[in-house]
């Protein structure tokens, strides 16, 4: 009898190992964060409200992805206007490797008049780990 209480007991342990082989950093990966402030370049952070319909957890510092095409939800929290001049949807193509600053390019924030801004940058101990970016 202890022994198939020790199976029960086990089998839920080696899933569990299982899964944890395999992490989020074990492959390339991208990532999609919020950028900084710039008065000079007329730039403002932004908010990462969901990647792939999914709500981000942190939406300064969402999860990495795999590399691939992505649909990236963004919104600029201005406190004044429309809301729906606020949220802007992207097609991210992310690279192996890169890391992707989005800011909000503003021309007027009177009538919040703004467009999506991309810095990508190559992501060290990634491109260490796993060679070059593509």
């Amino acid at each position: 009898m202890t022994g198939g209480k020790a199976v029960i007991f086990l089998a839920p342990l080696a899933l569990t190992a299982g899964c944890a082989a395999t992490g989020t950093y074990d492959e390339p990966y991208a990532l999609v964060e919020t950028g900084w402030r710039s008065p000079l370049r007329k730039e403002l952070p932004i908010i990462v409200n969901a990647v792939d319909g999914e709500t981000t957890v942190n939406p300064k510092y969402p999860p990495p992805l795999k590399p691939g095409r992505h649909r990236v939800d963004i919104y600029l929290n201005t406190r004044v206007g429309p809301f729906y001049k606020q949220y802007r949807t992207l097609e991210l193509d992310a690279a192996p490797c890169t890391r992707y600053r989005i800011v909000a390019g503003y021309t007027n924030l009177t009538h919040i008049e703004w467009s999506p801004v991309i810095y990508p940058e190559p992501i060290g101990e990634c491109v260490a780990k796993f060679g070059a970016t593509s």
